[in-house]
């Protein structure tokens, strides 16, 4: 609840437009459906100007890549609290929610707390905090014939949305 406190006073986050999961009883359950839920409605009612911040601070870990776009063979992983009846929360899944249908003009933060989380959105990019990097740059292991089958995918679908 640090986290809320300070995105309503530093960044003038209003209490209305913040969902918060945790397992503590008081706030719901951050169960795979949940979190999944949460996701997919702050992108489908944000919009061009809108600024969202997503912090994760949960268990993370890694599976065996079940569709081969993985350069080191493996997905990155949420661990929602009911995982072991309902699954994890893999790194394909988080950039269909979060990234494909992102409007365009949305400044999207996500601050994932969690062992393995370097890759965990899917994107293209790299940054280390290590003193050395100074800037991000394109992850050299990505693969980047399925990253652009997923923007292609996404071009085709806005344009076809538009001009249907």
């Amino acid at each position: 609840l640090n986290m809320k406190k300070y995105i309503m006073d530093v960044h003038g986050f209003e209490e209305d437009n913040i969902v918060v999961l945790m397992d503590d009883g008081e706030n719901t359950e951050p169960t795979r459906e949940n979190i999944i839920e949460a996701y997919r409605t702050v992108v489908a009612h944000s919009e061009e100007g809108d600024a969202i911040f997503l912090h994760y601070s949960g268990h993370g870990t890694k599976l065996r890549d079940d569709d081969s776009d993985e350069a080191d063979g493996y997905d990155e992983a949420l661990v929602p609290r009911d995982f072991q009846e309902n699954g994890m929360i893999r790194d394909d899944d988080l950039y269909e929610i979060l990234v494909k249908d992102l409007a365009d003009g949305v400044h999207l933060v996500s601050l994932m707390d969690c062992c393995h989380s370097g890759t965990i959105m899917d994107l293209p990019y790299i940054f280390k905090g290590d003193g050395e990097m100074g800037e991000m740059i394109l992850d050299p292991d990505m693969n980047l014939d399925a990253f652009i089958e997923q923007i292609t995918g996404k071009l085709i679908e806005f344009l076809q949305s538009r001009f249907s």
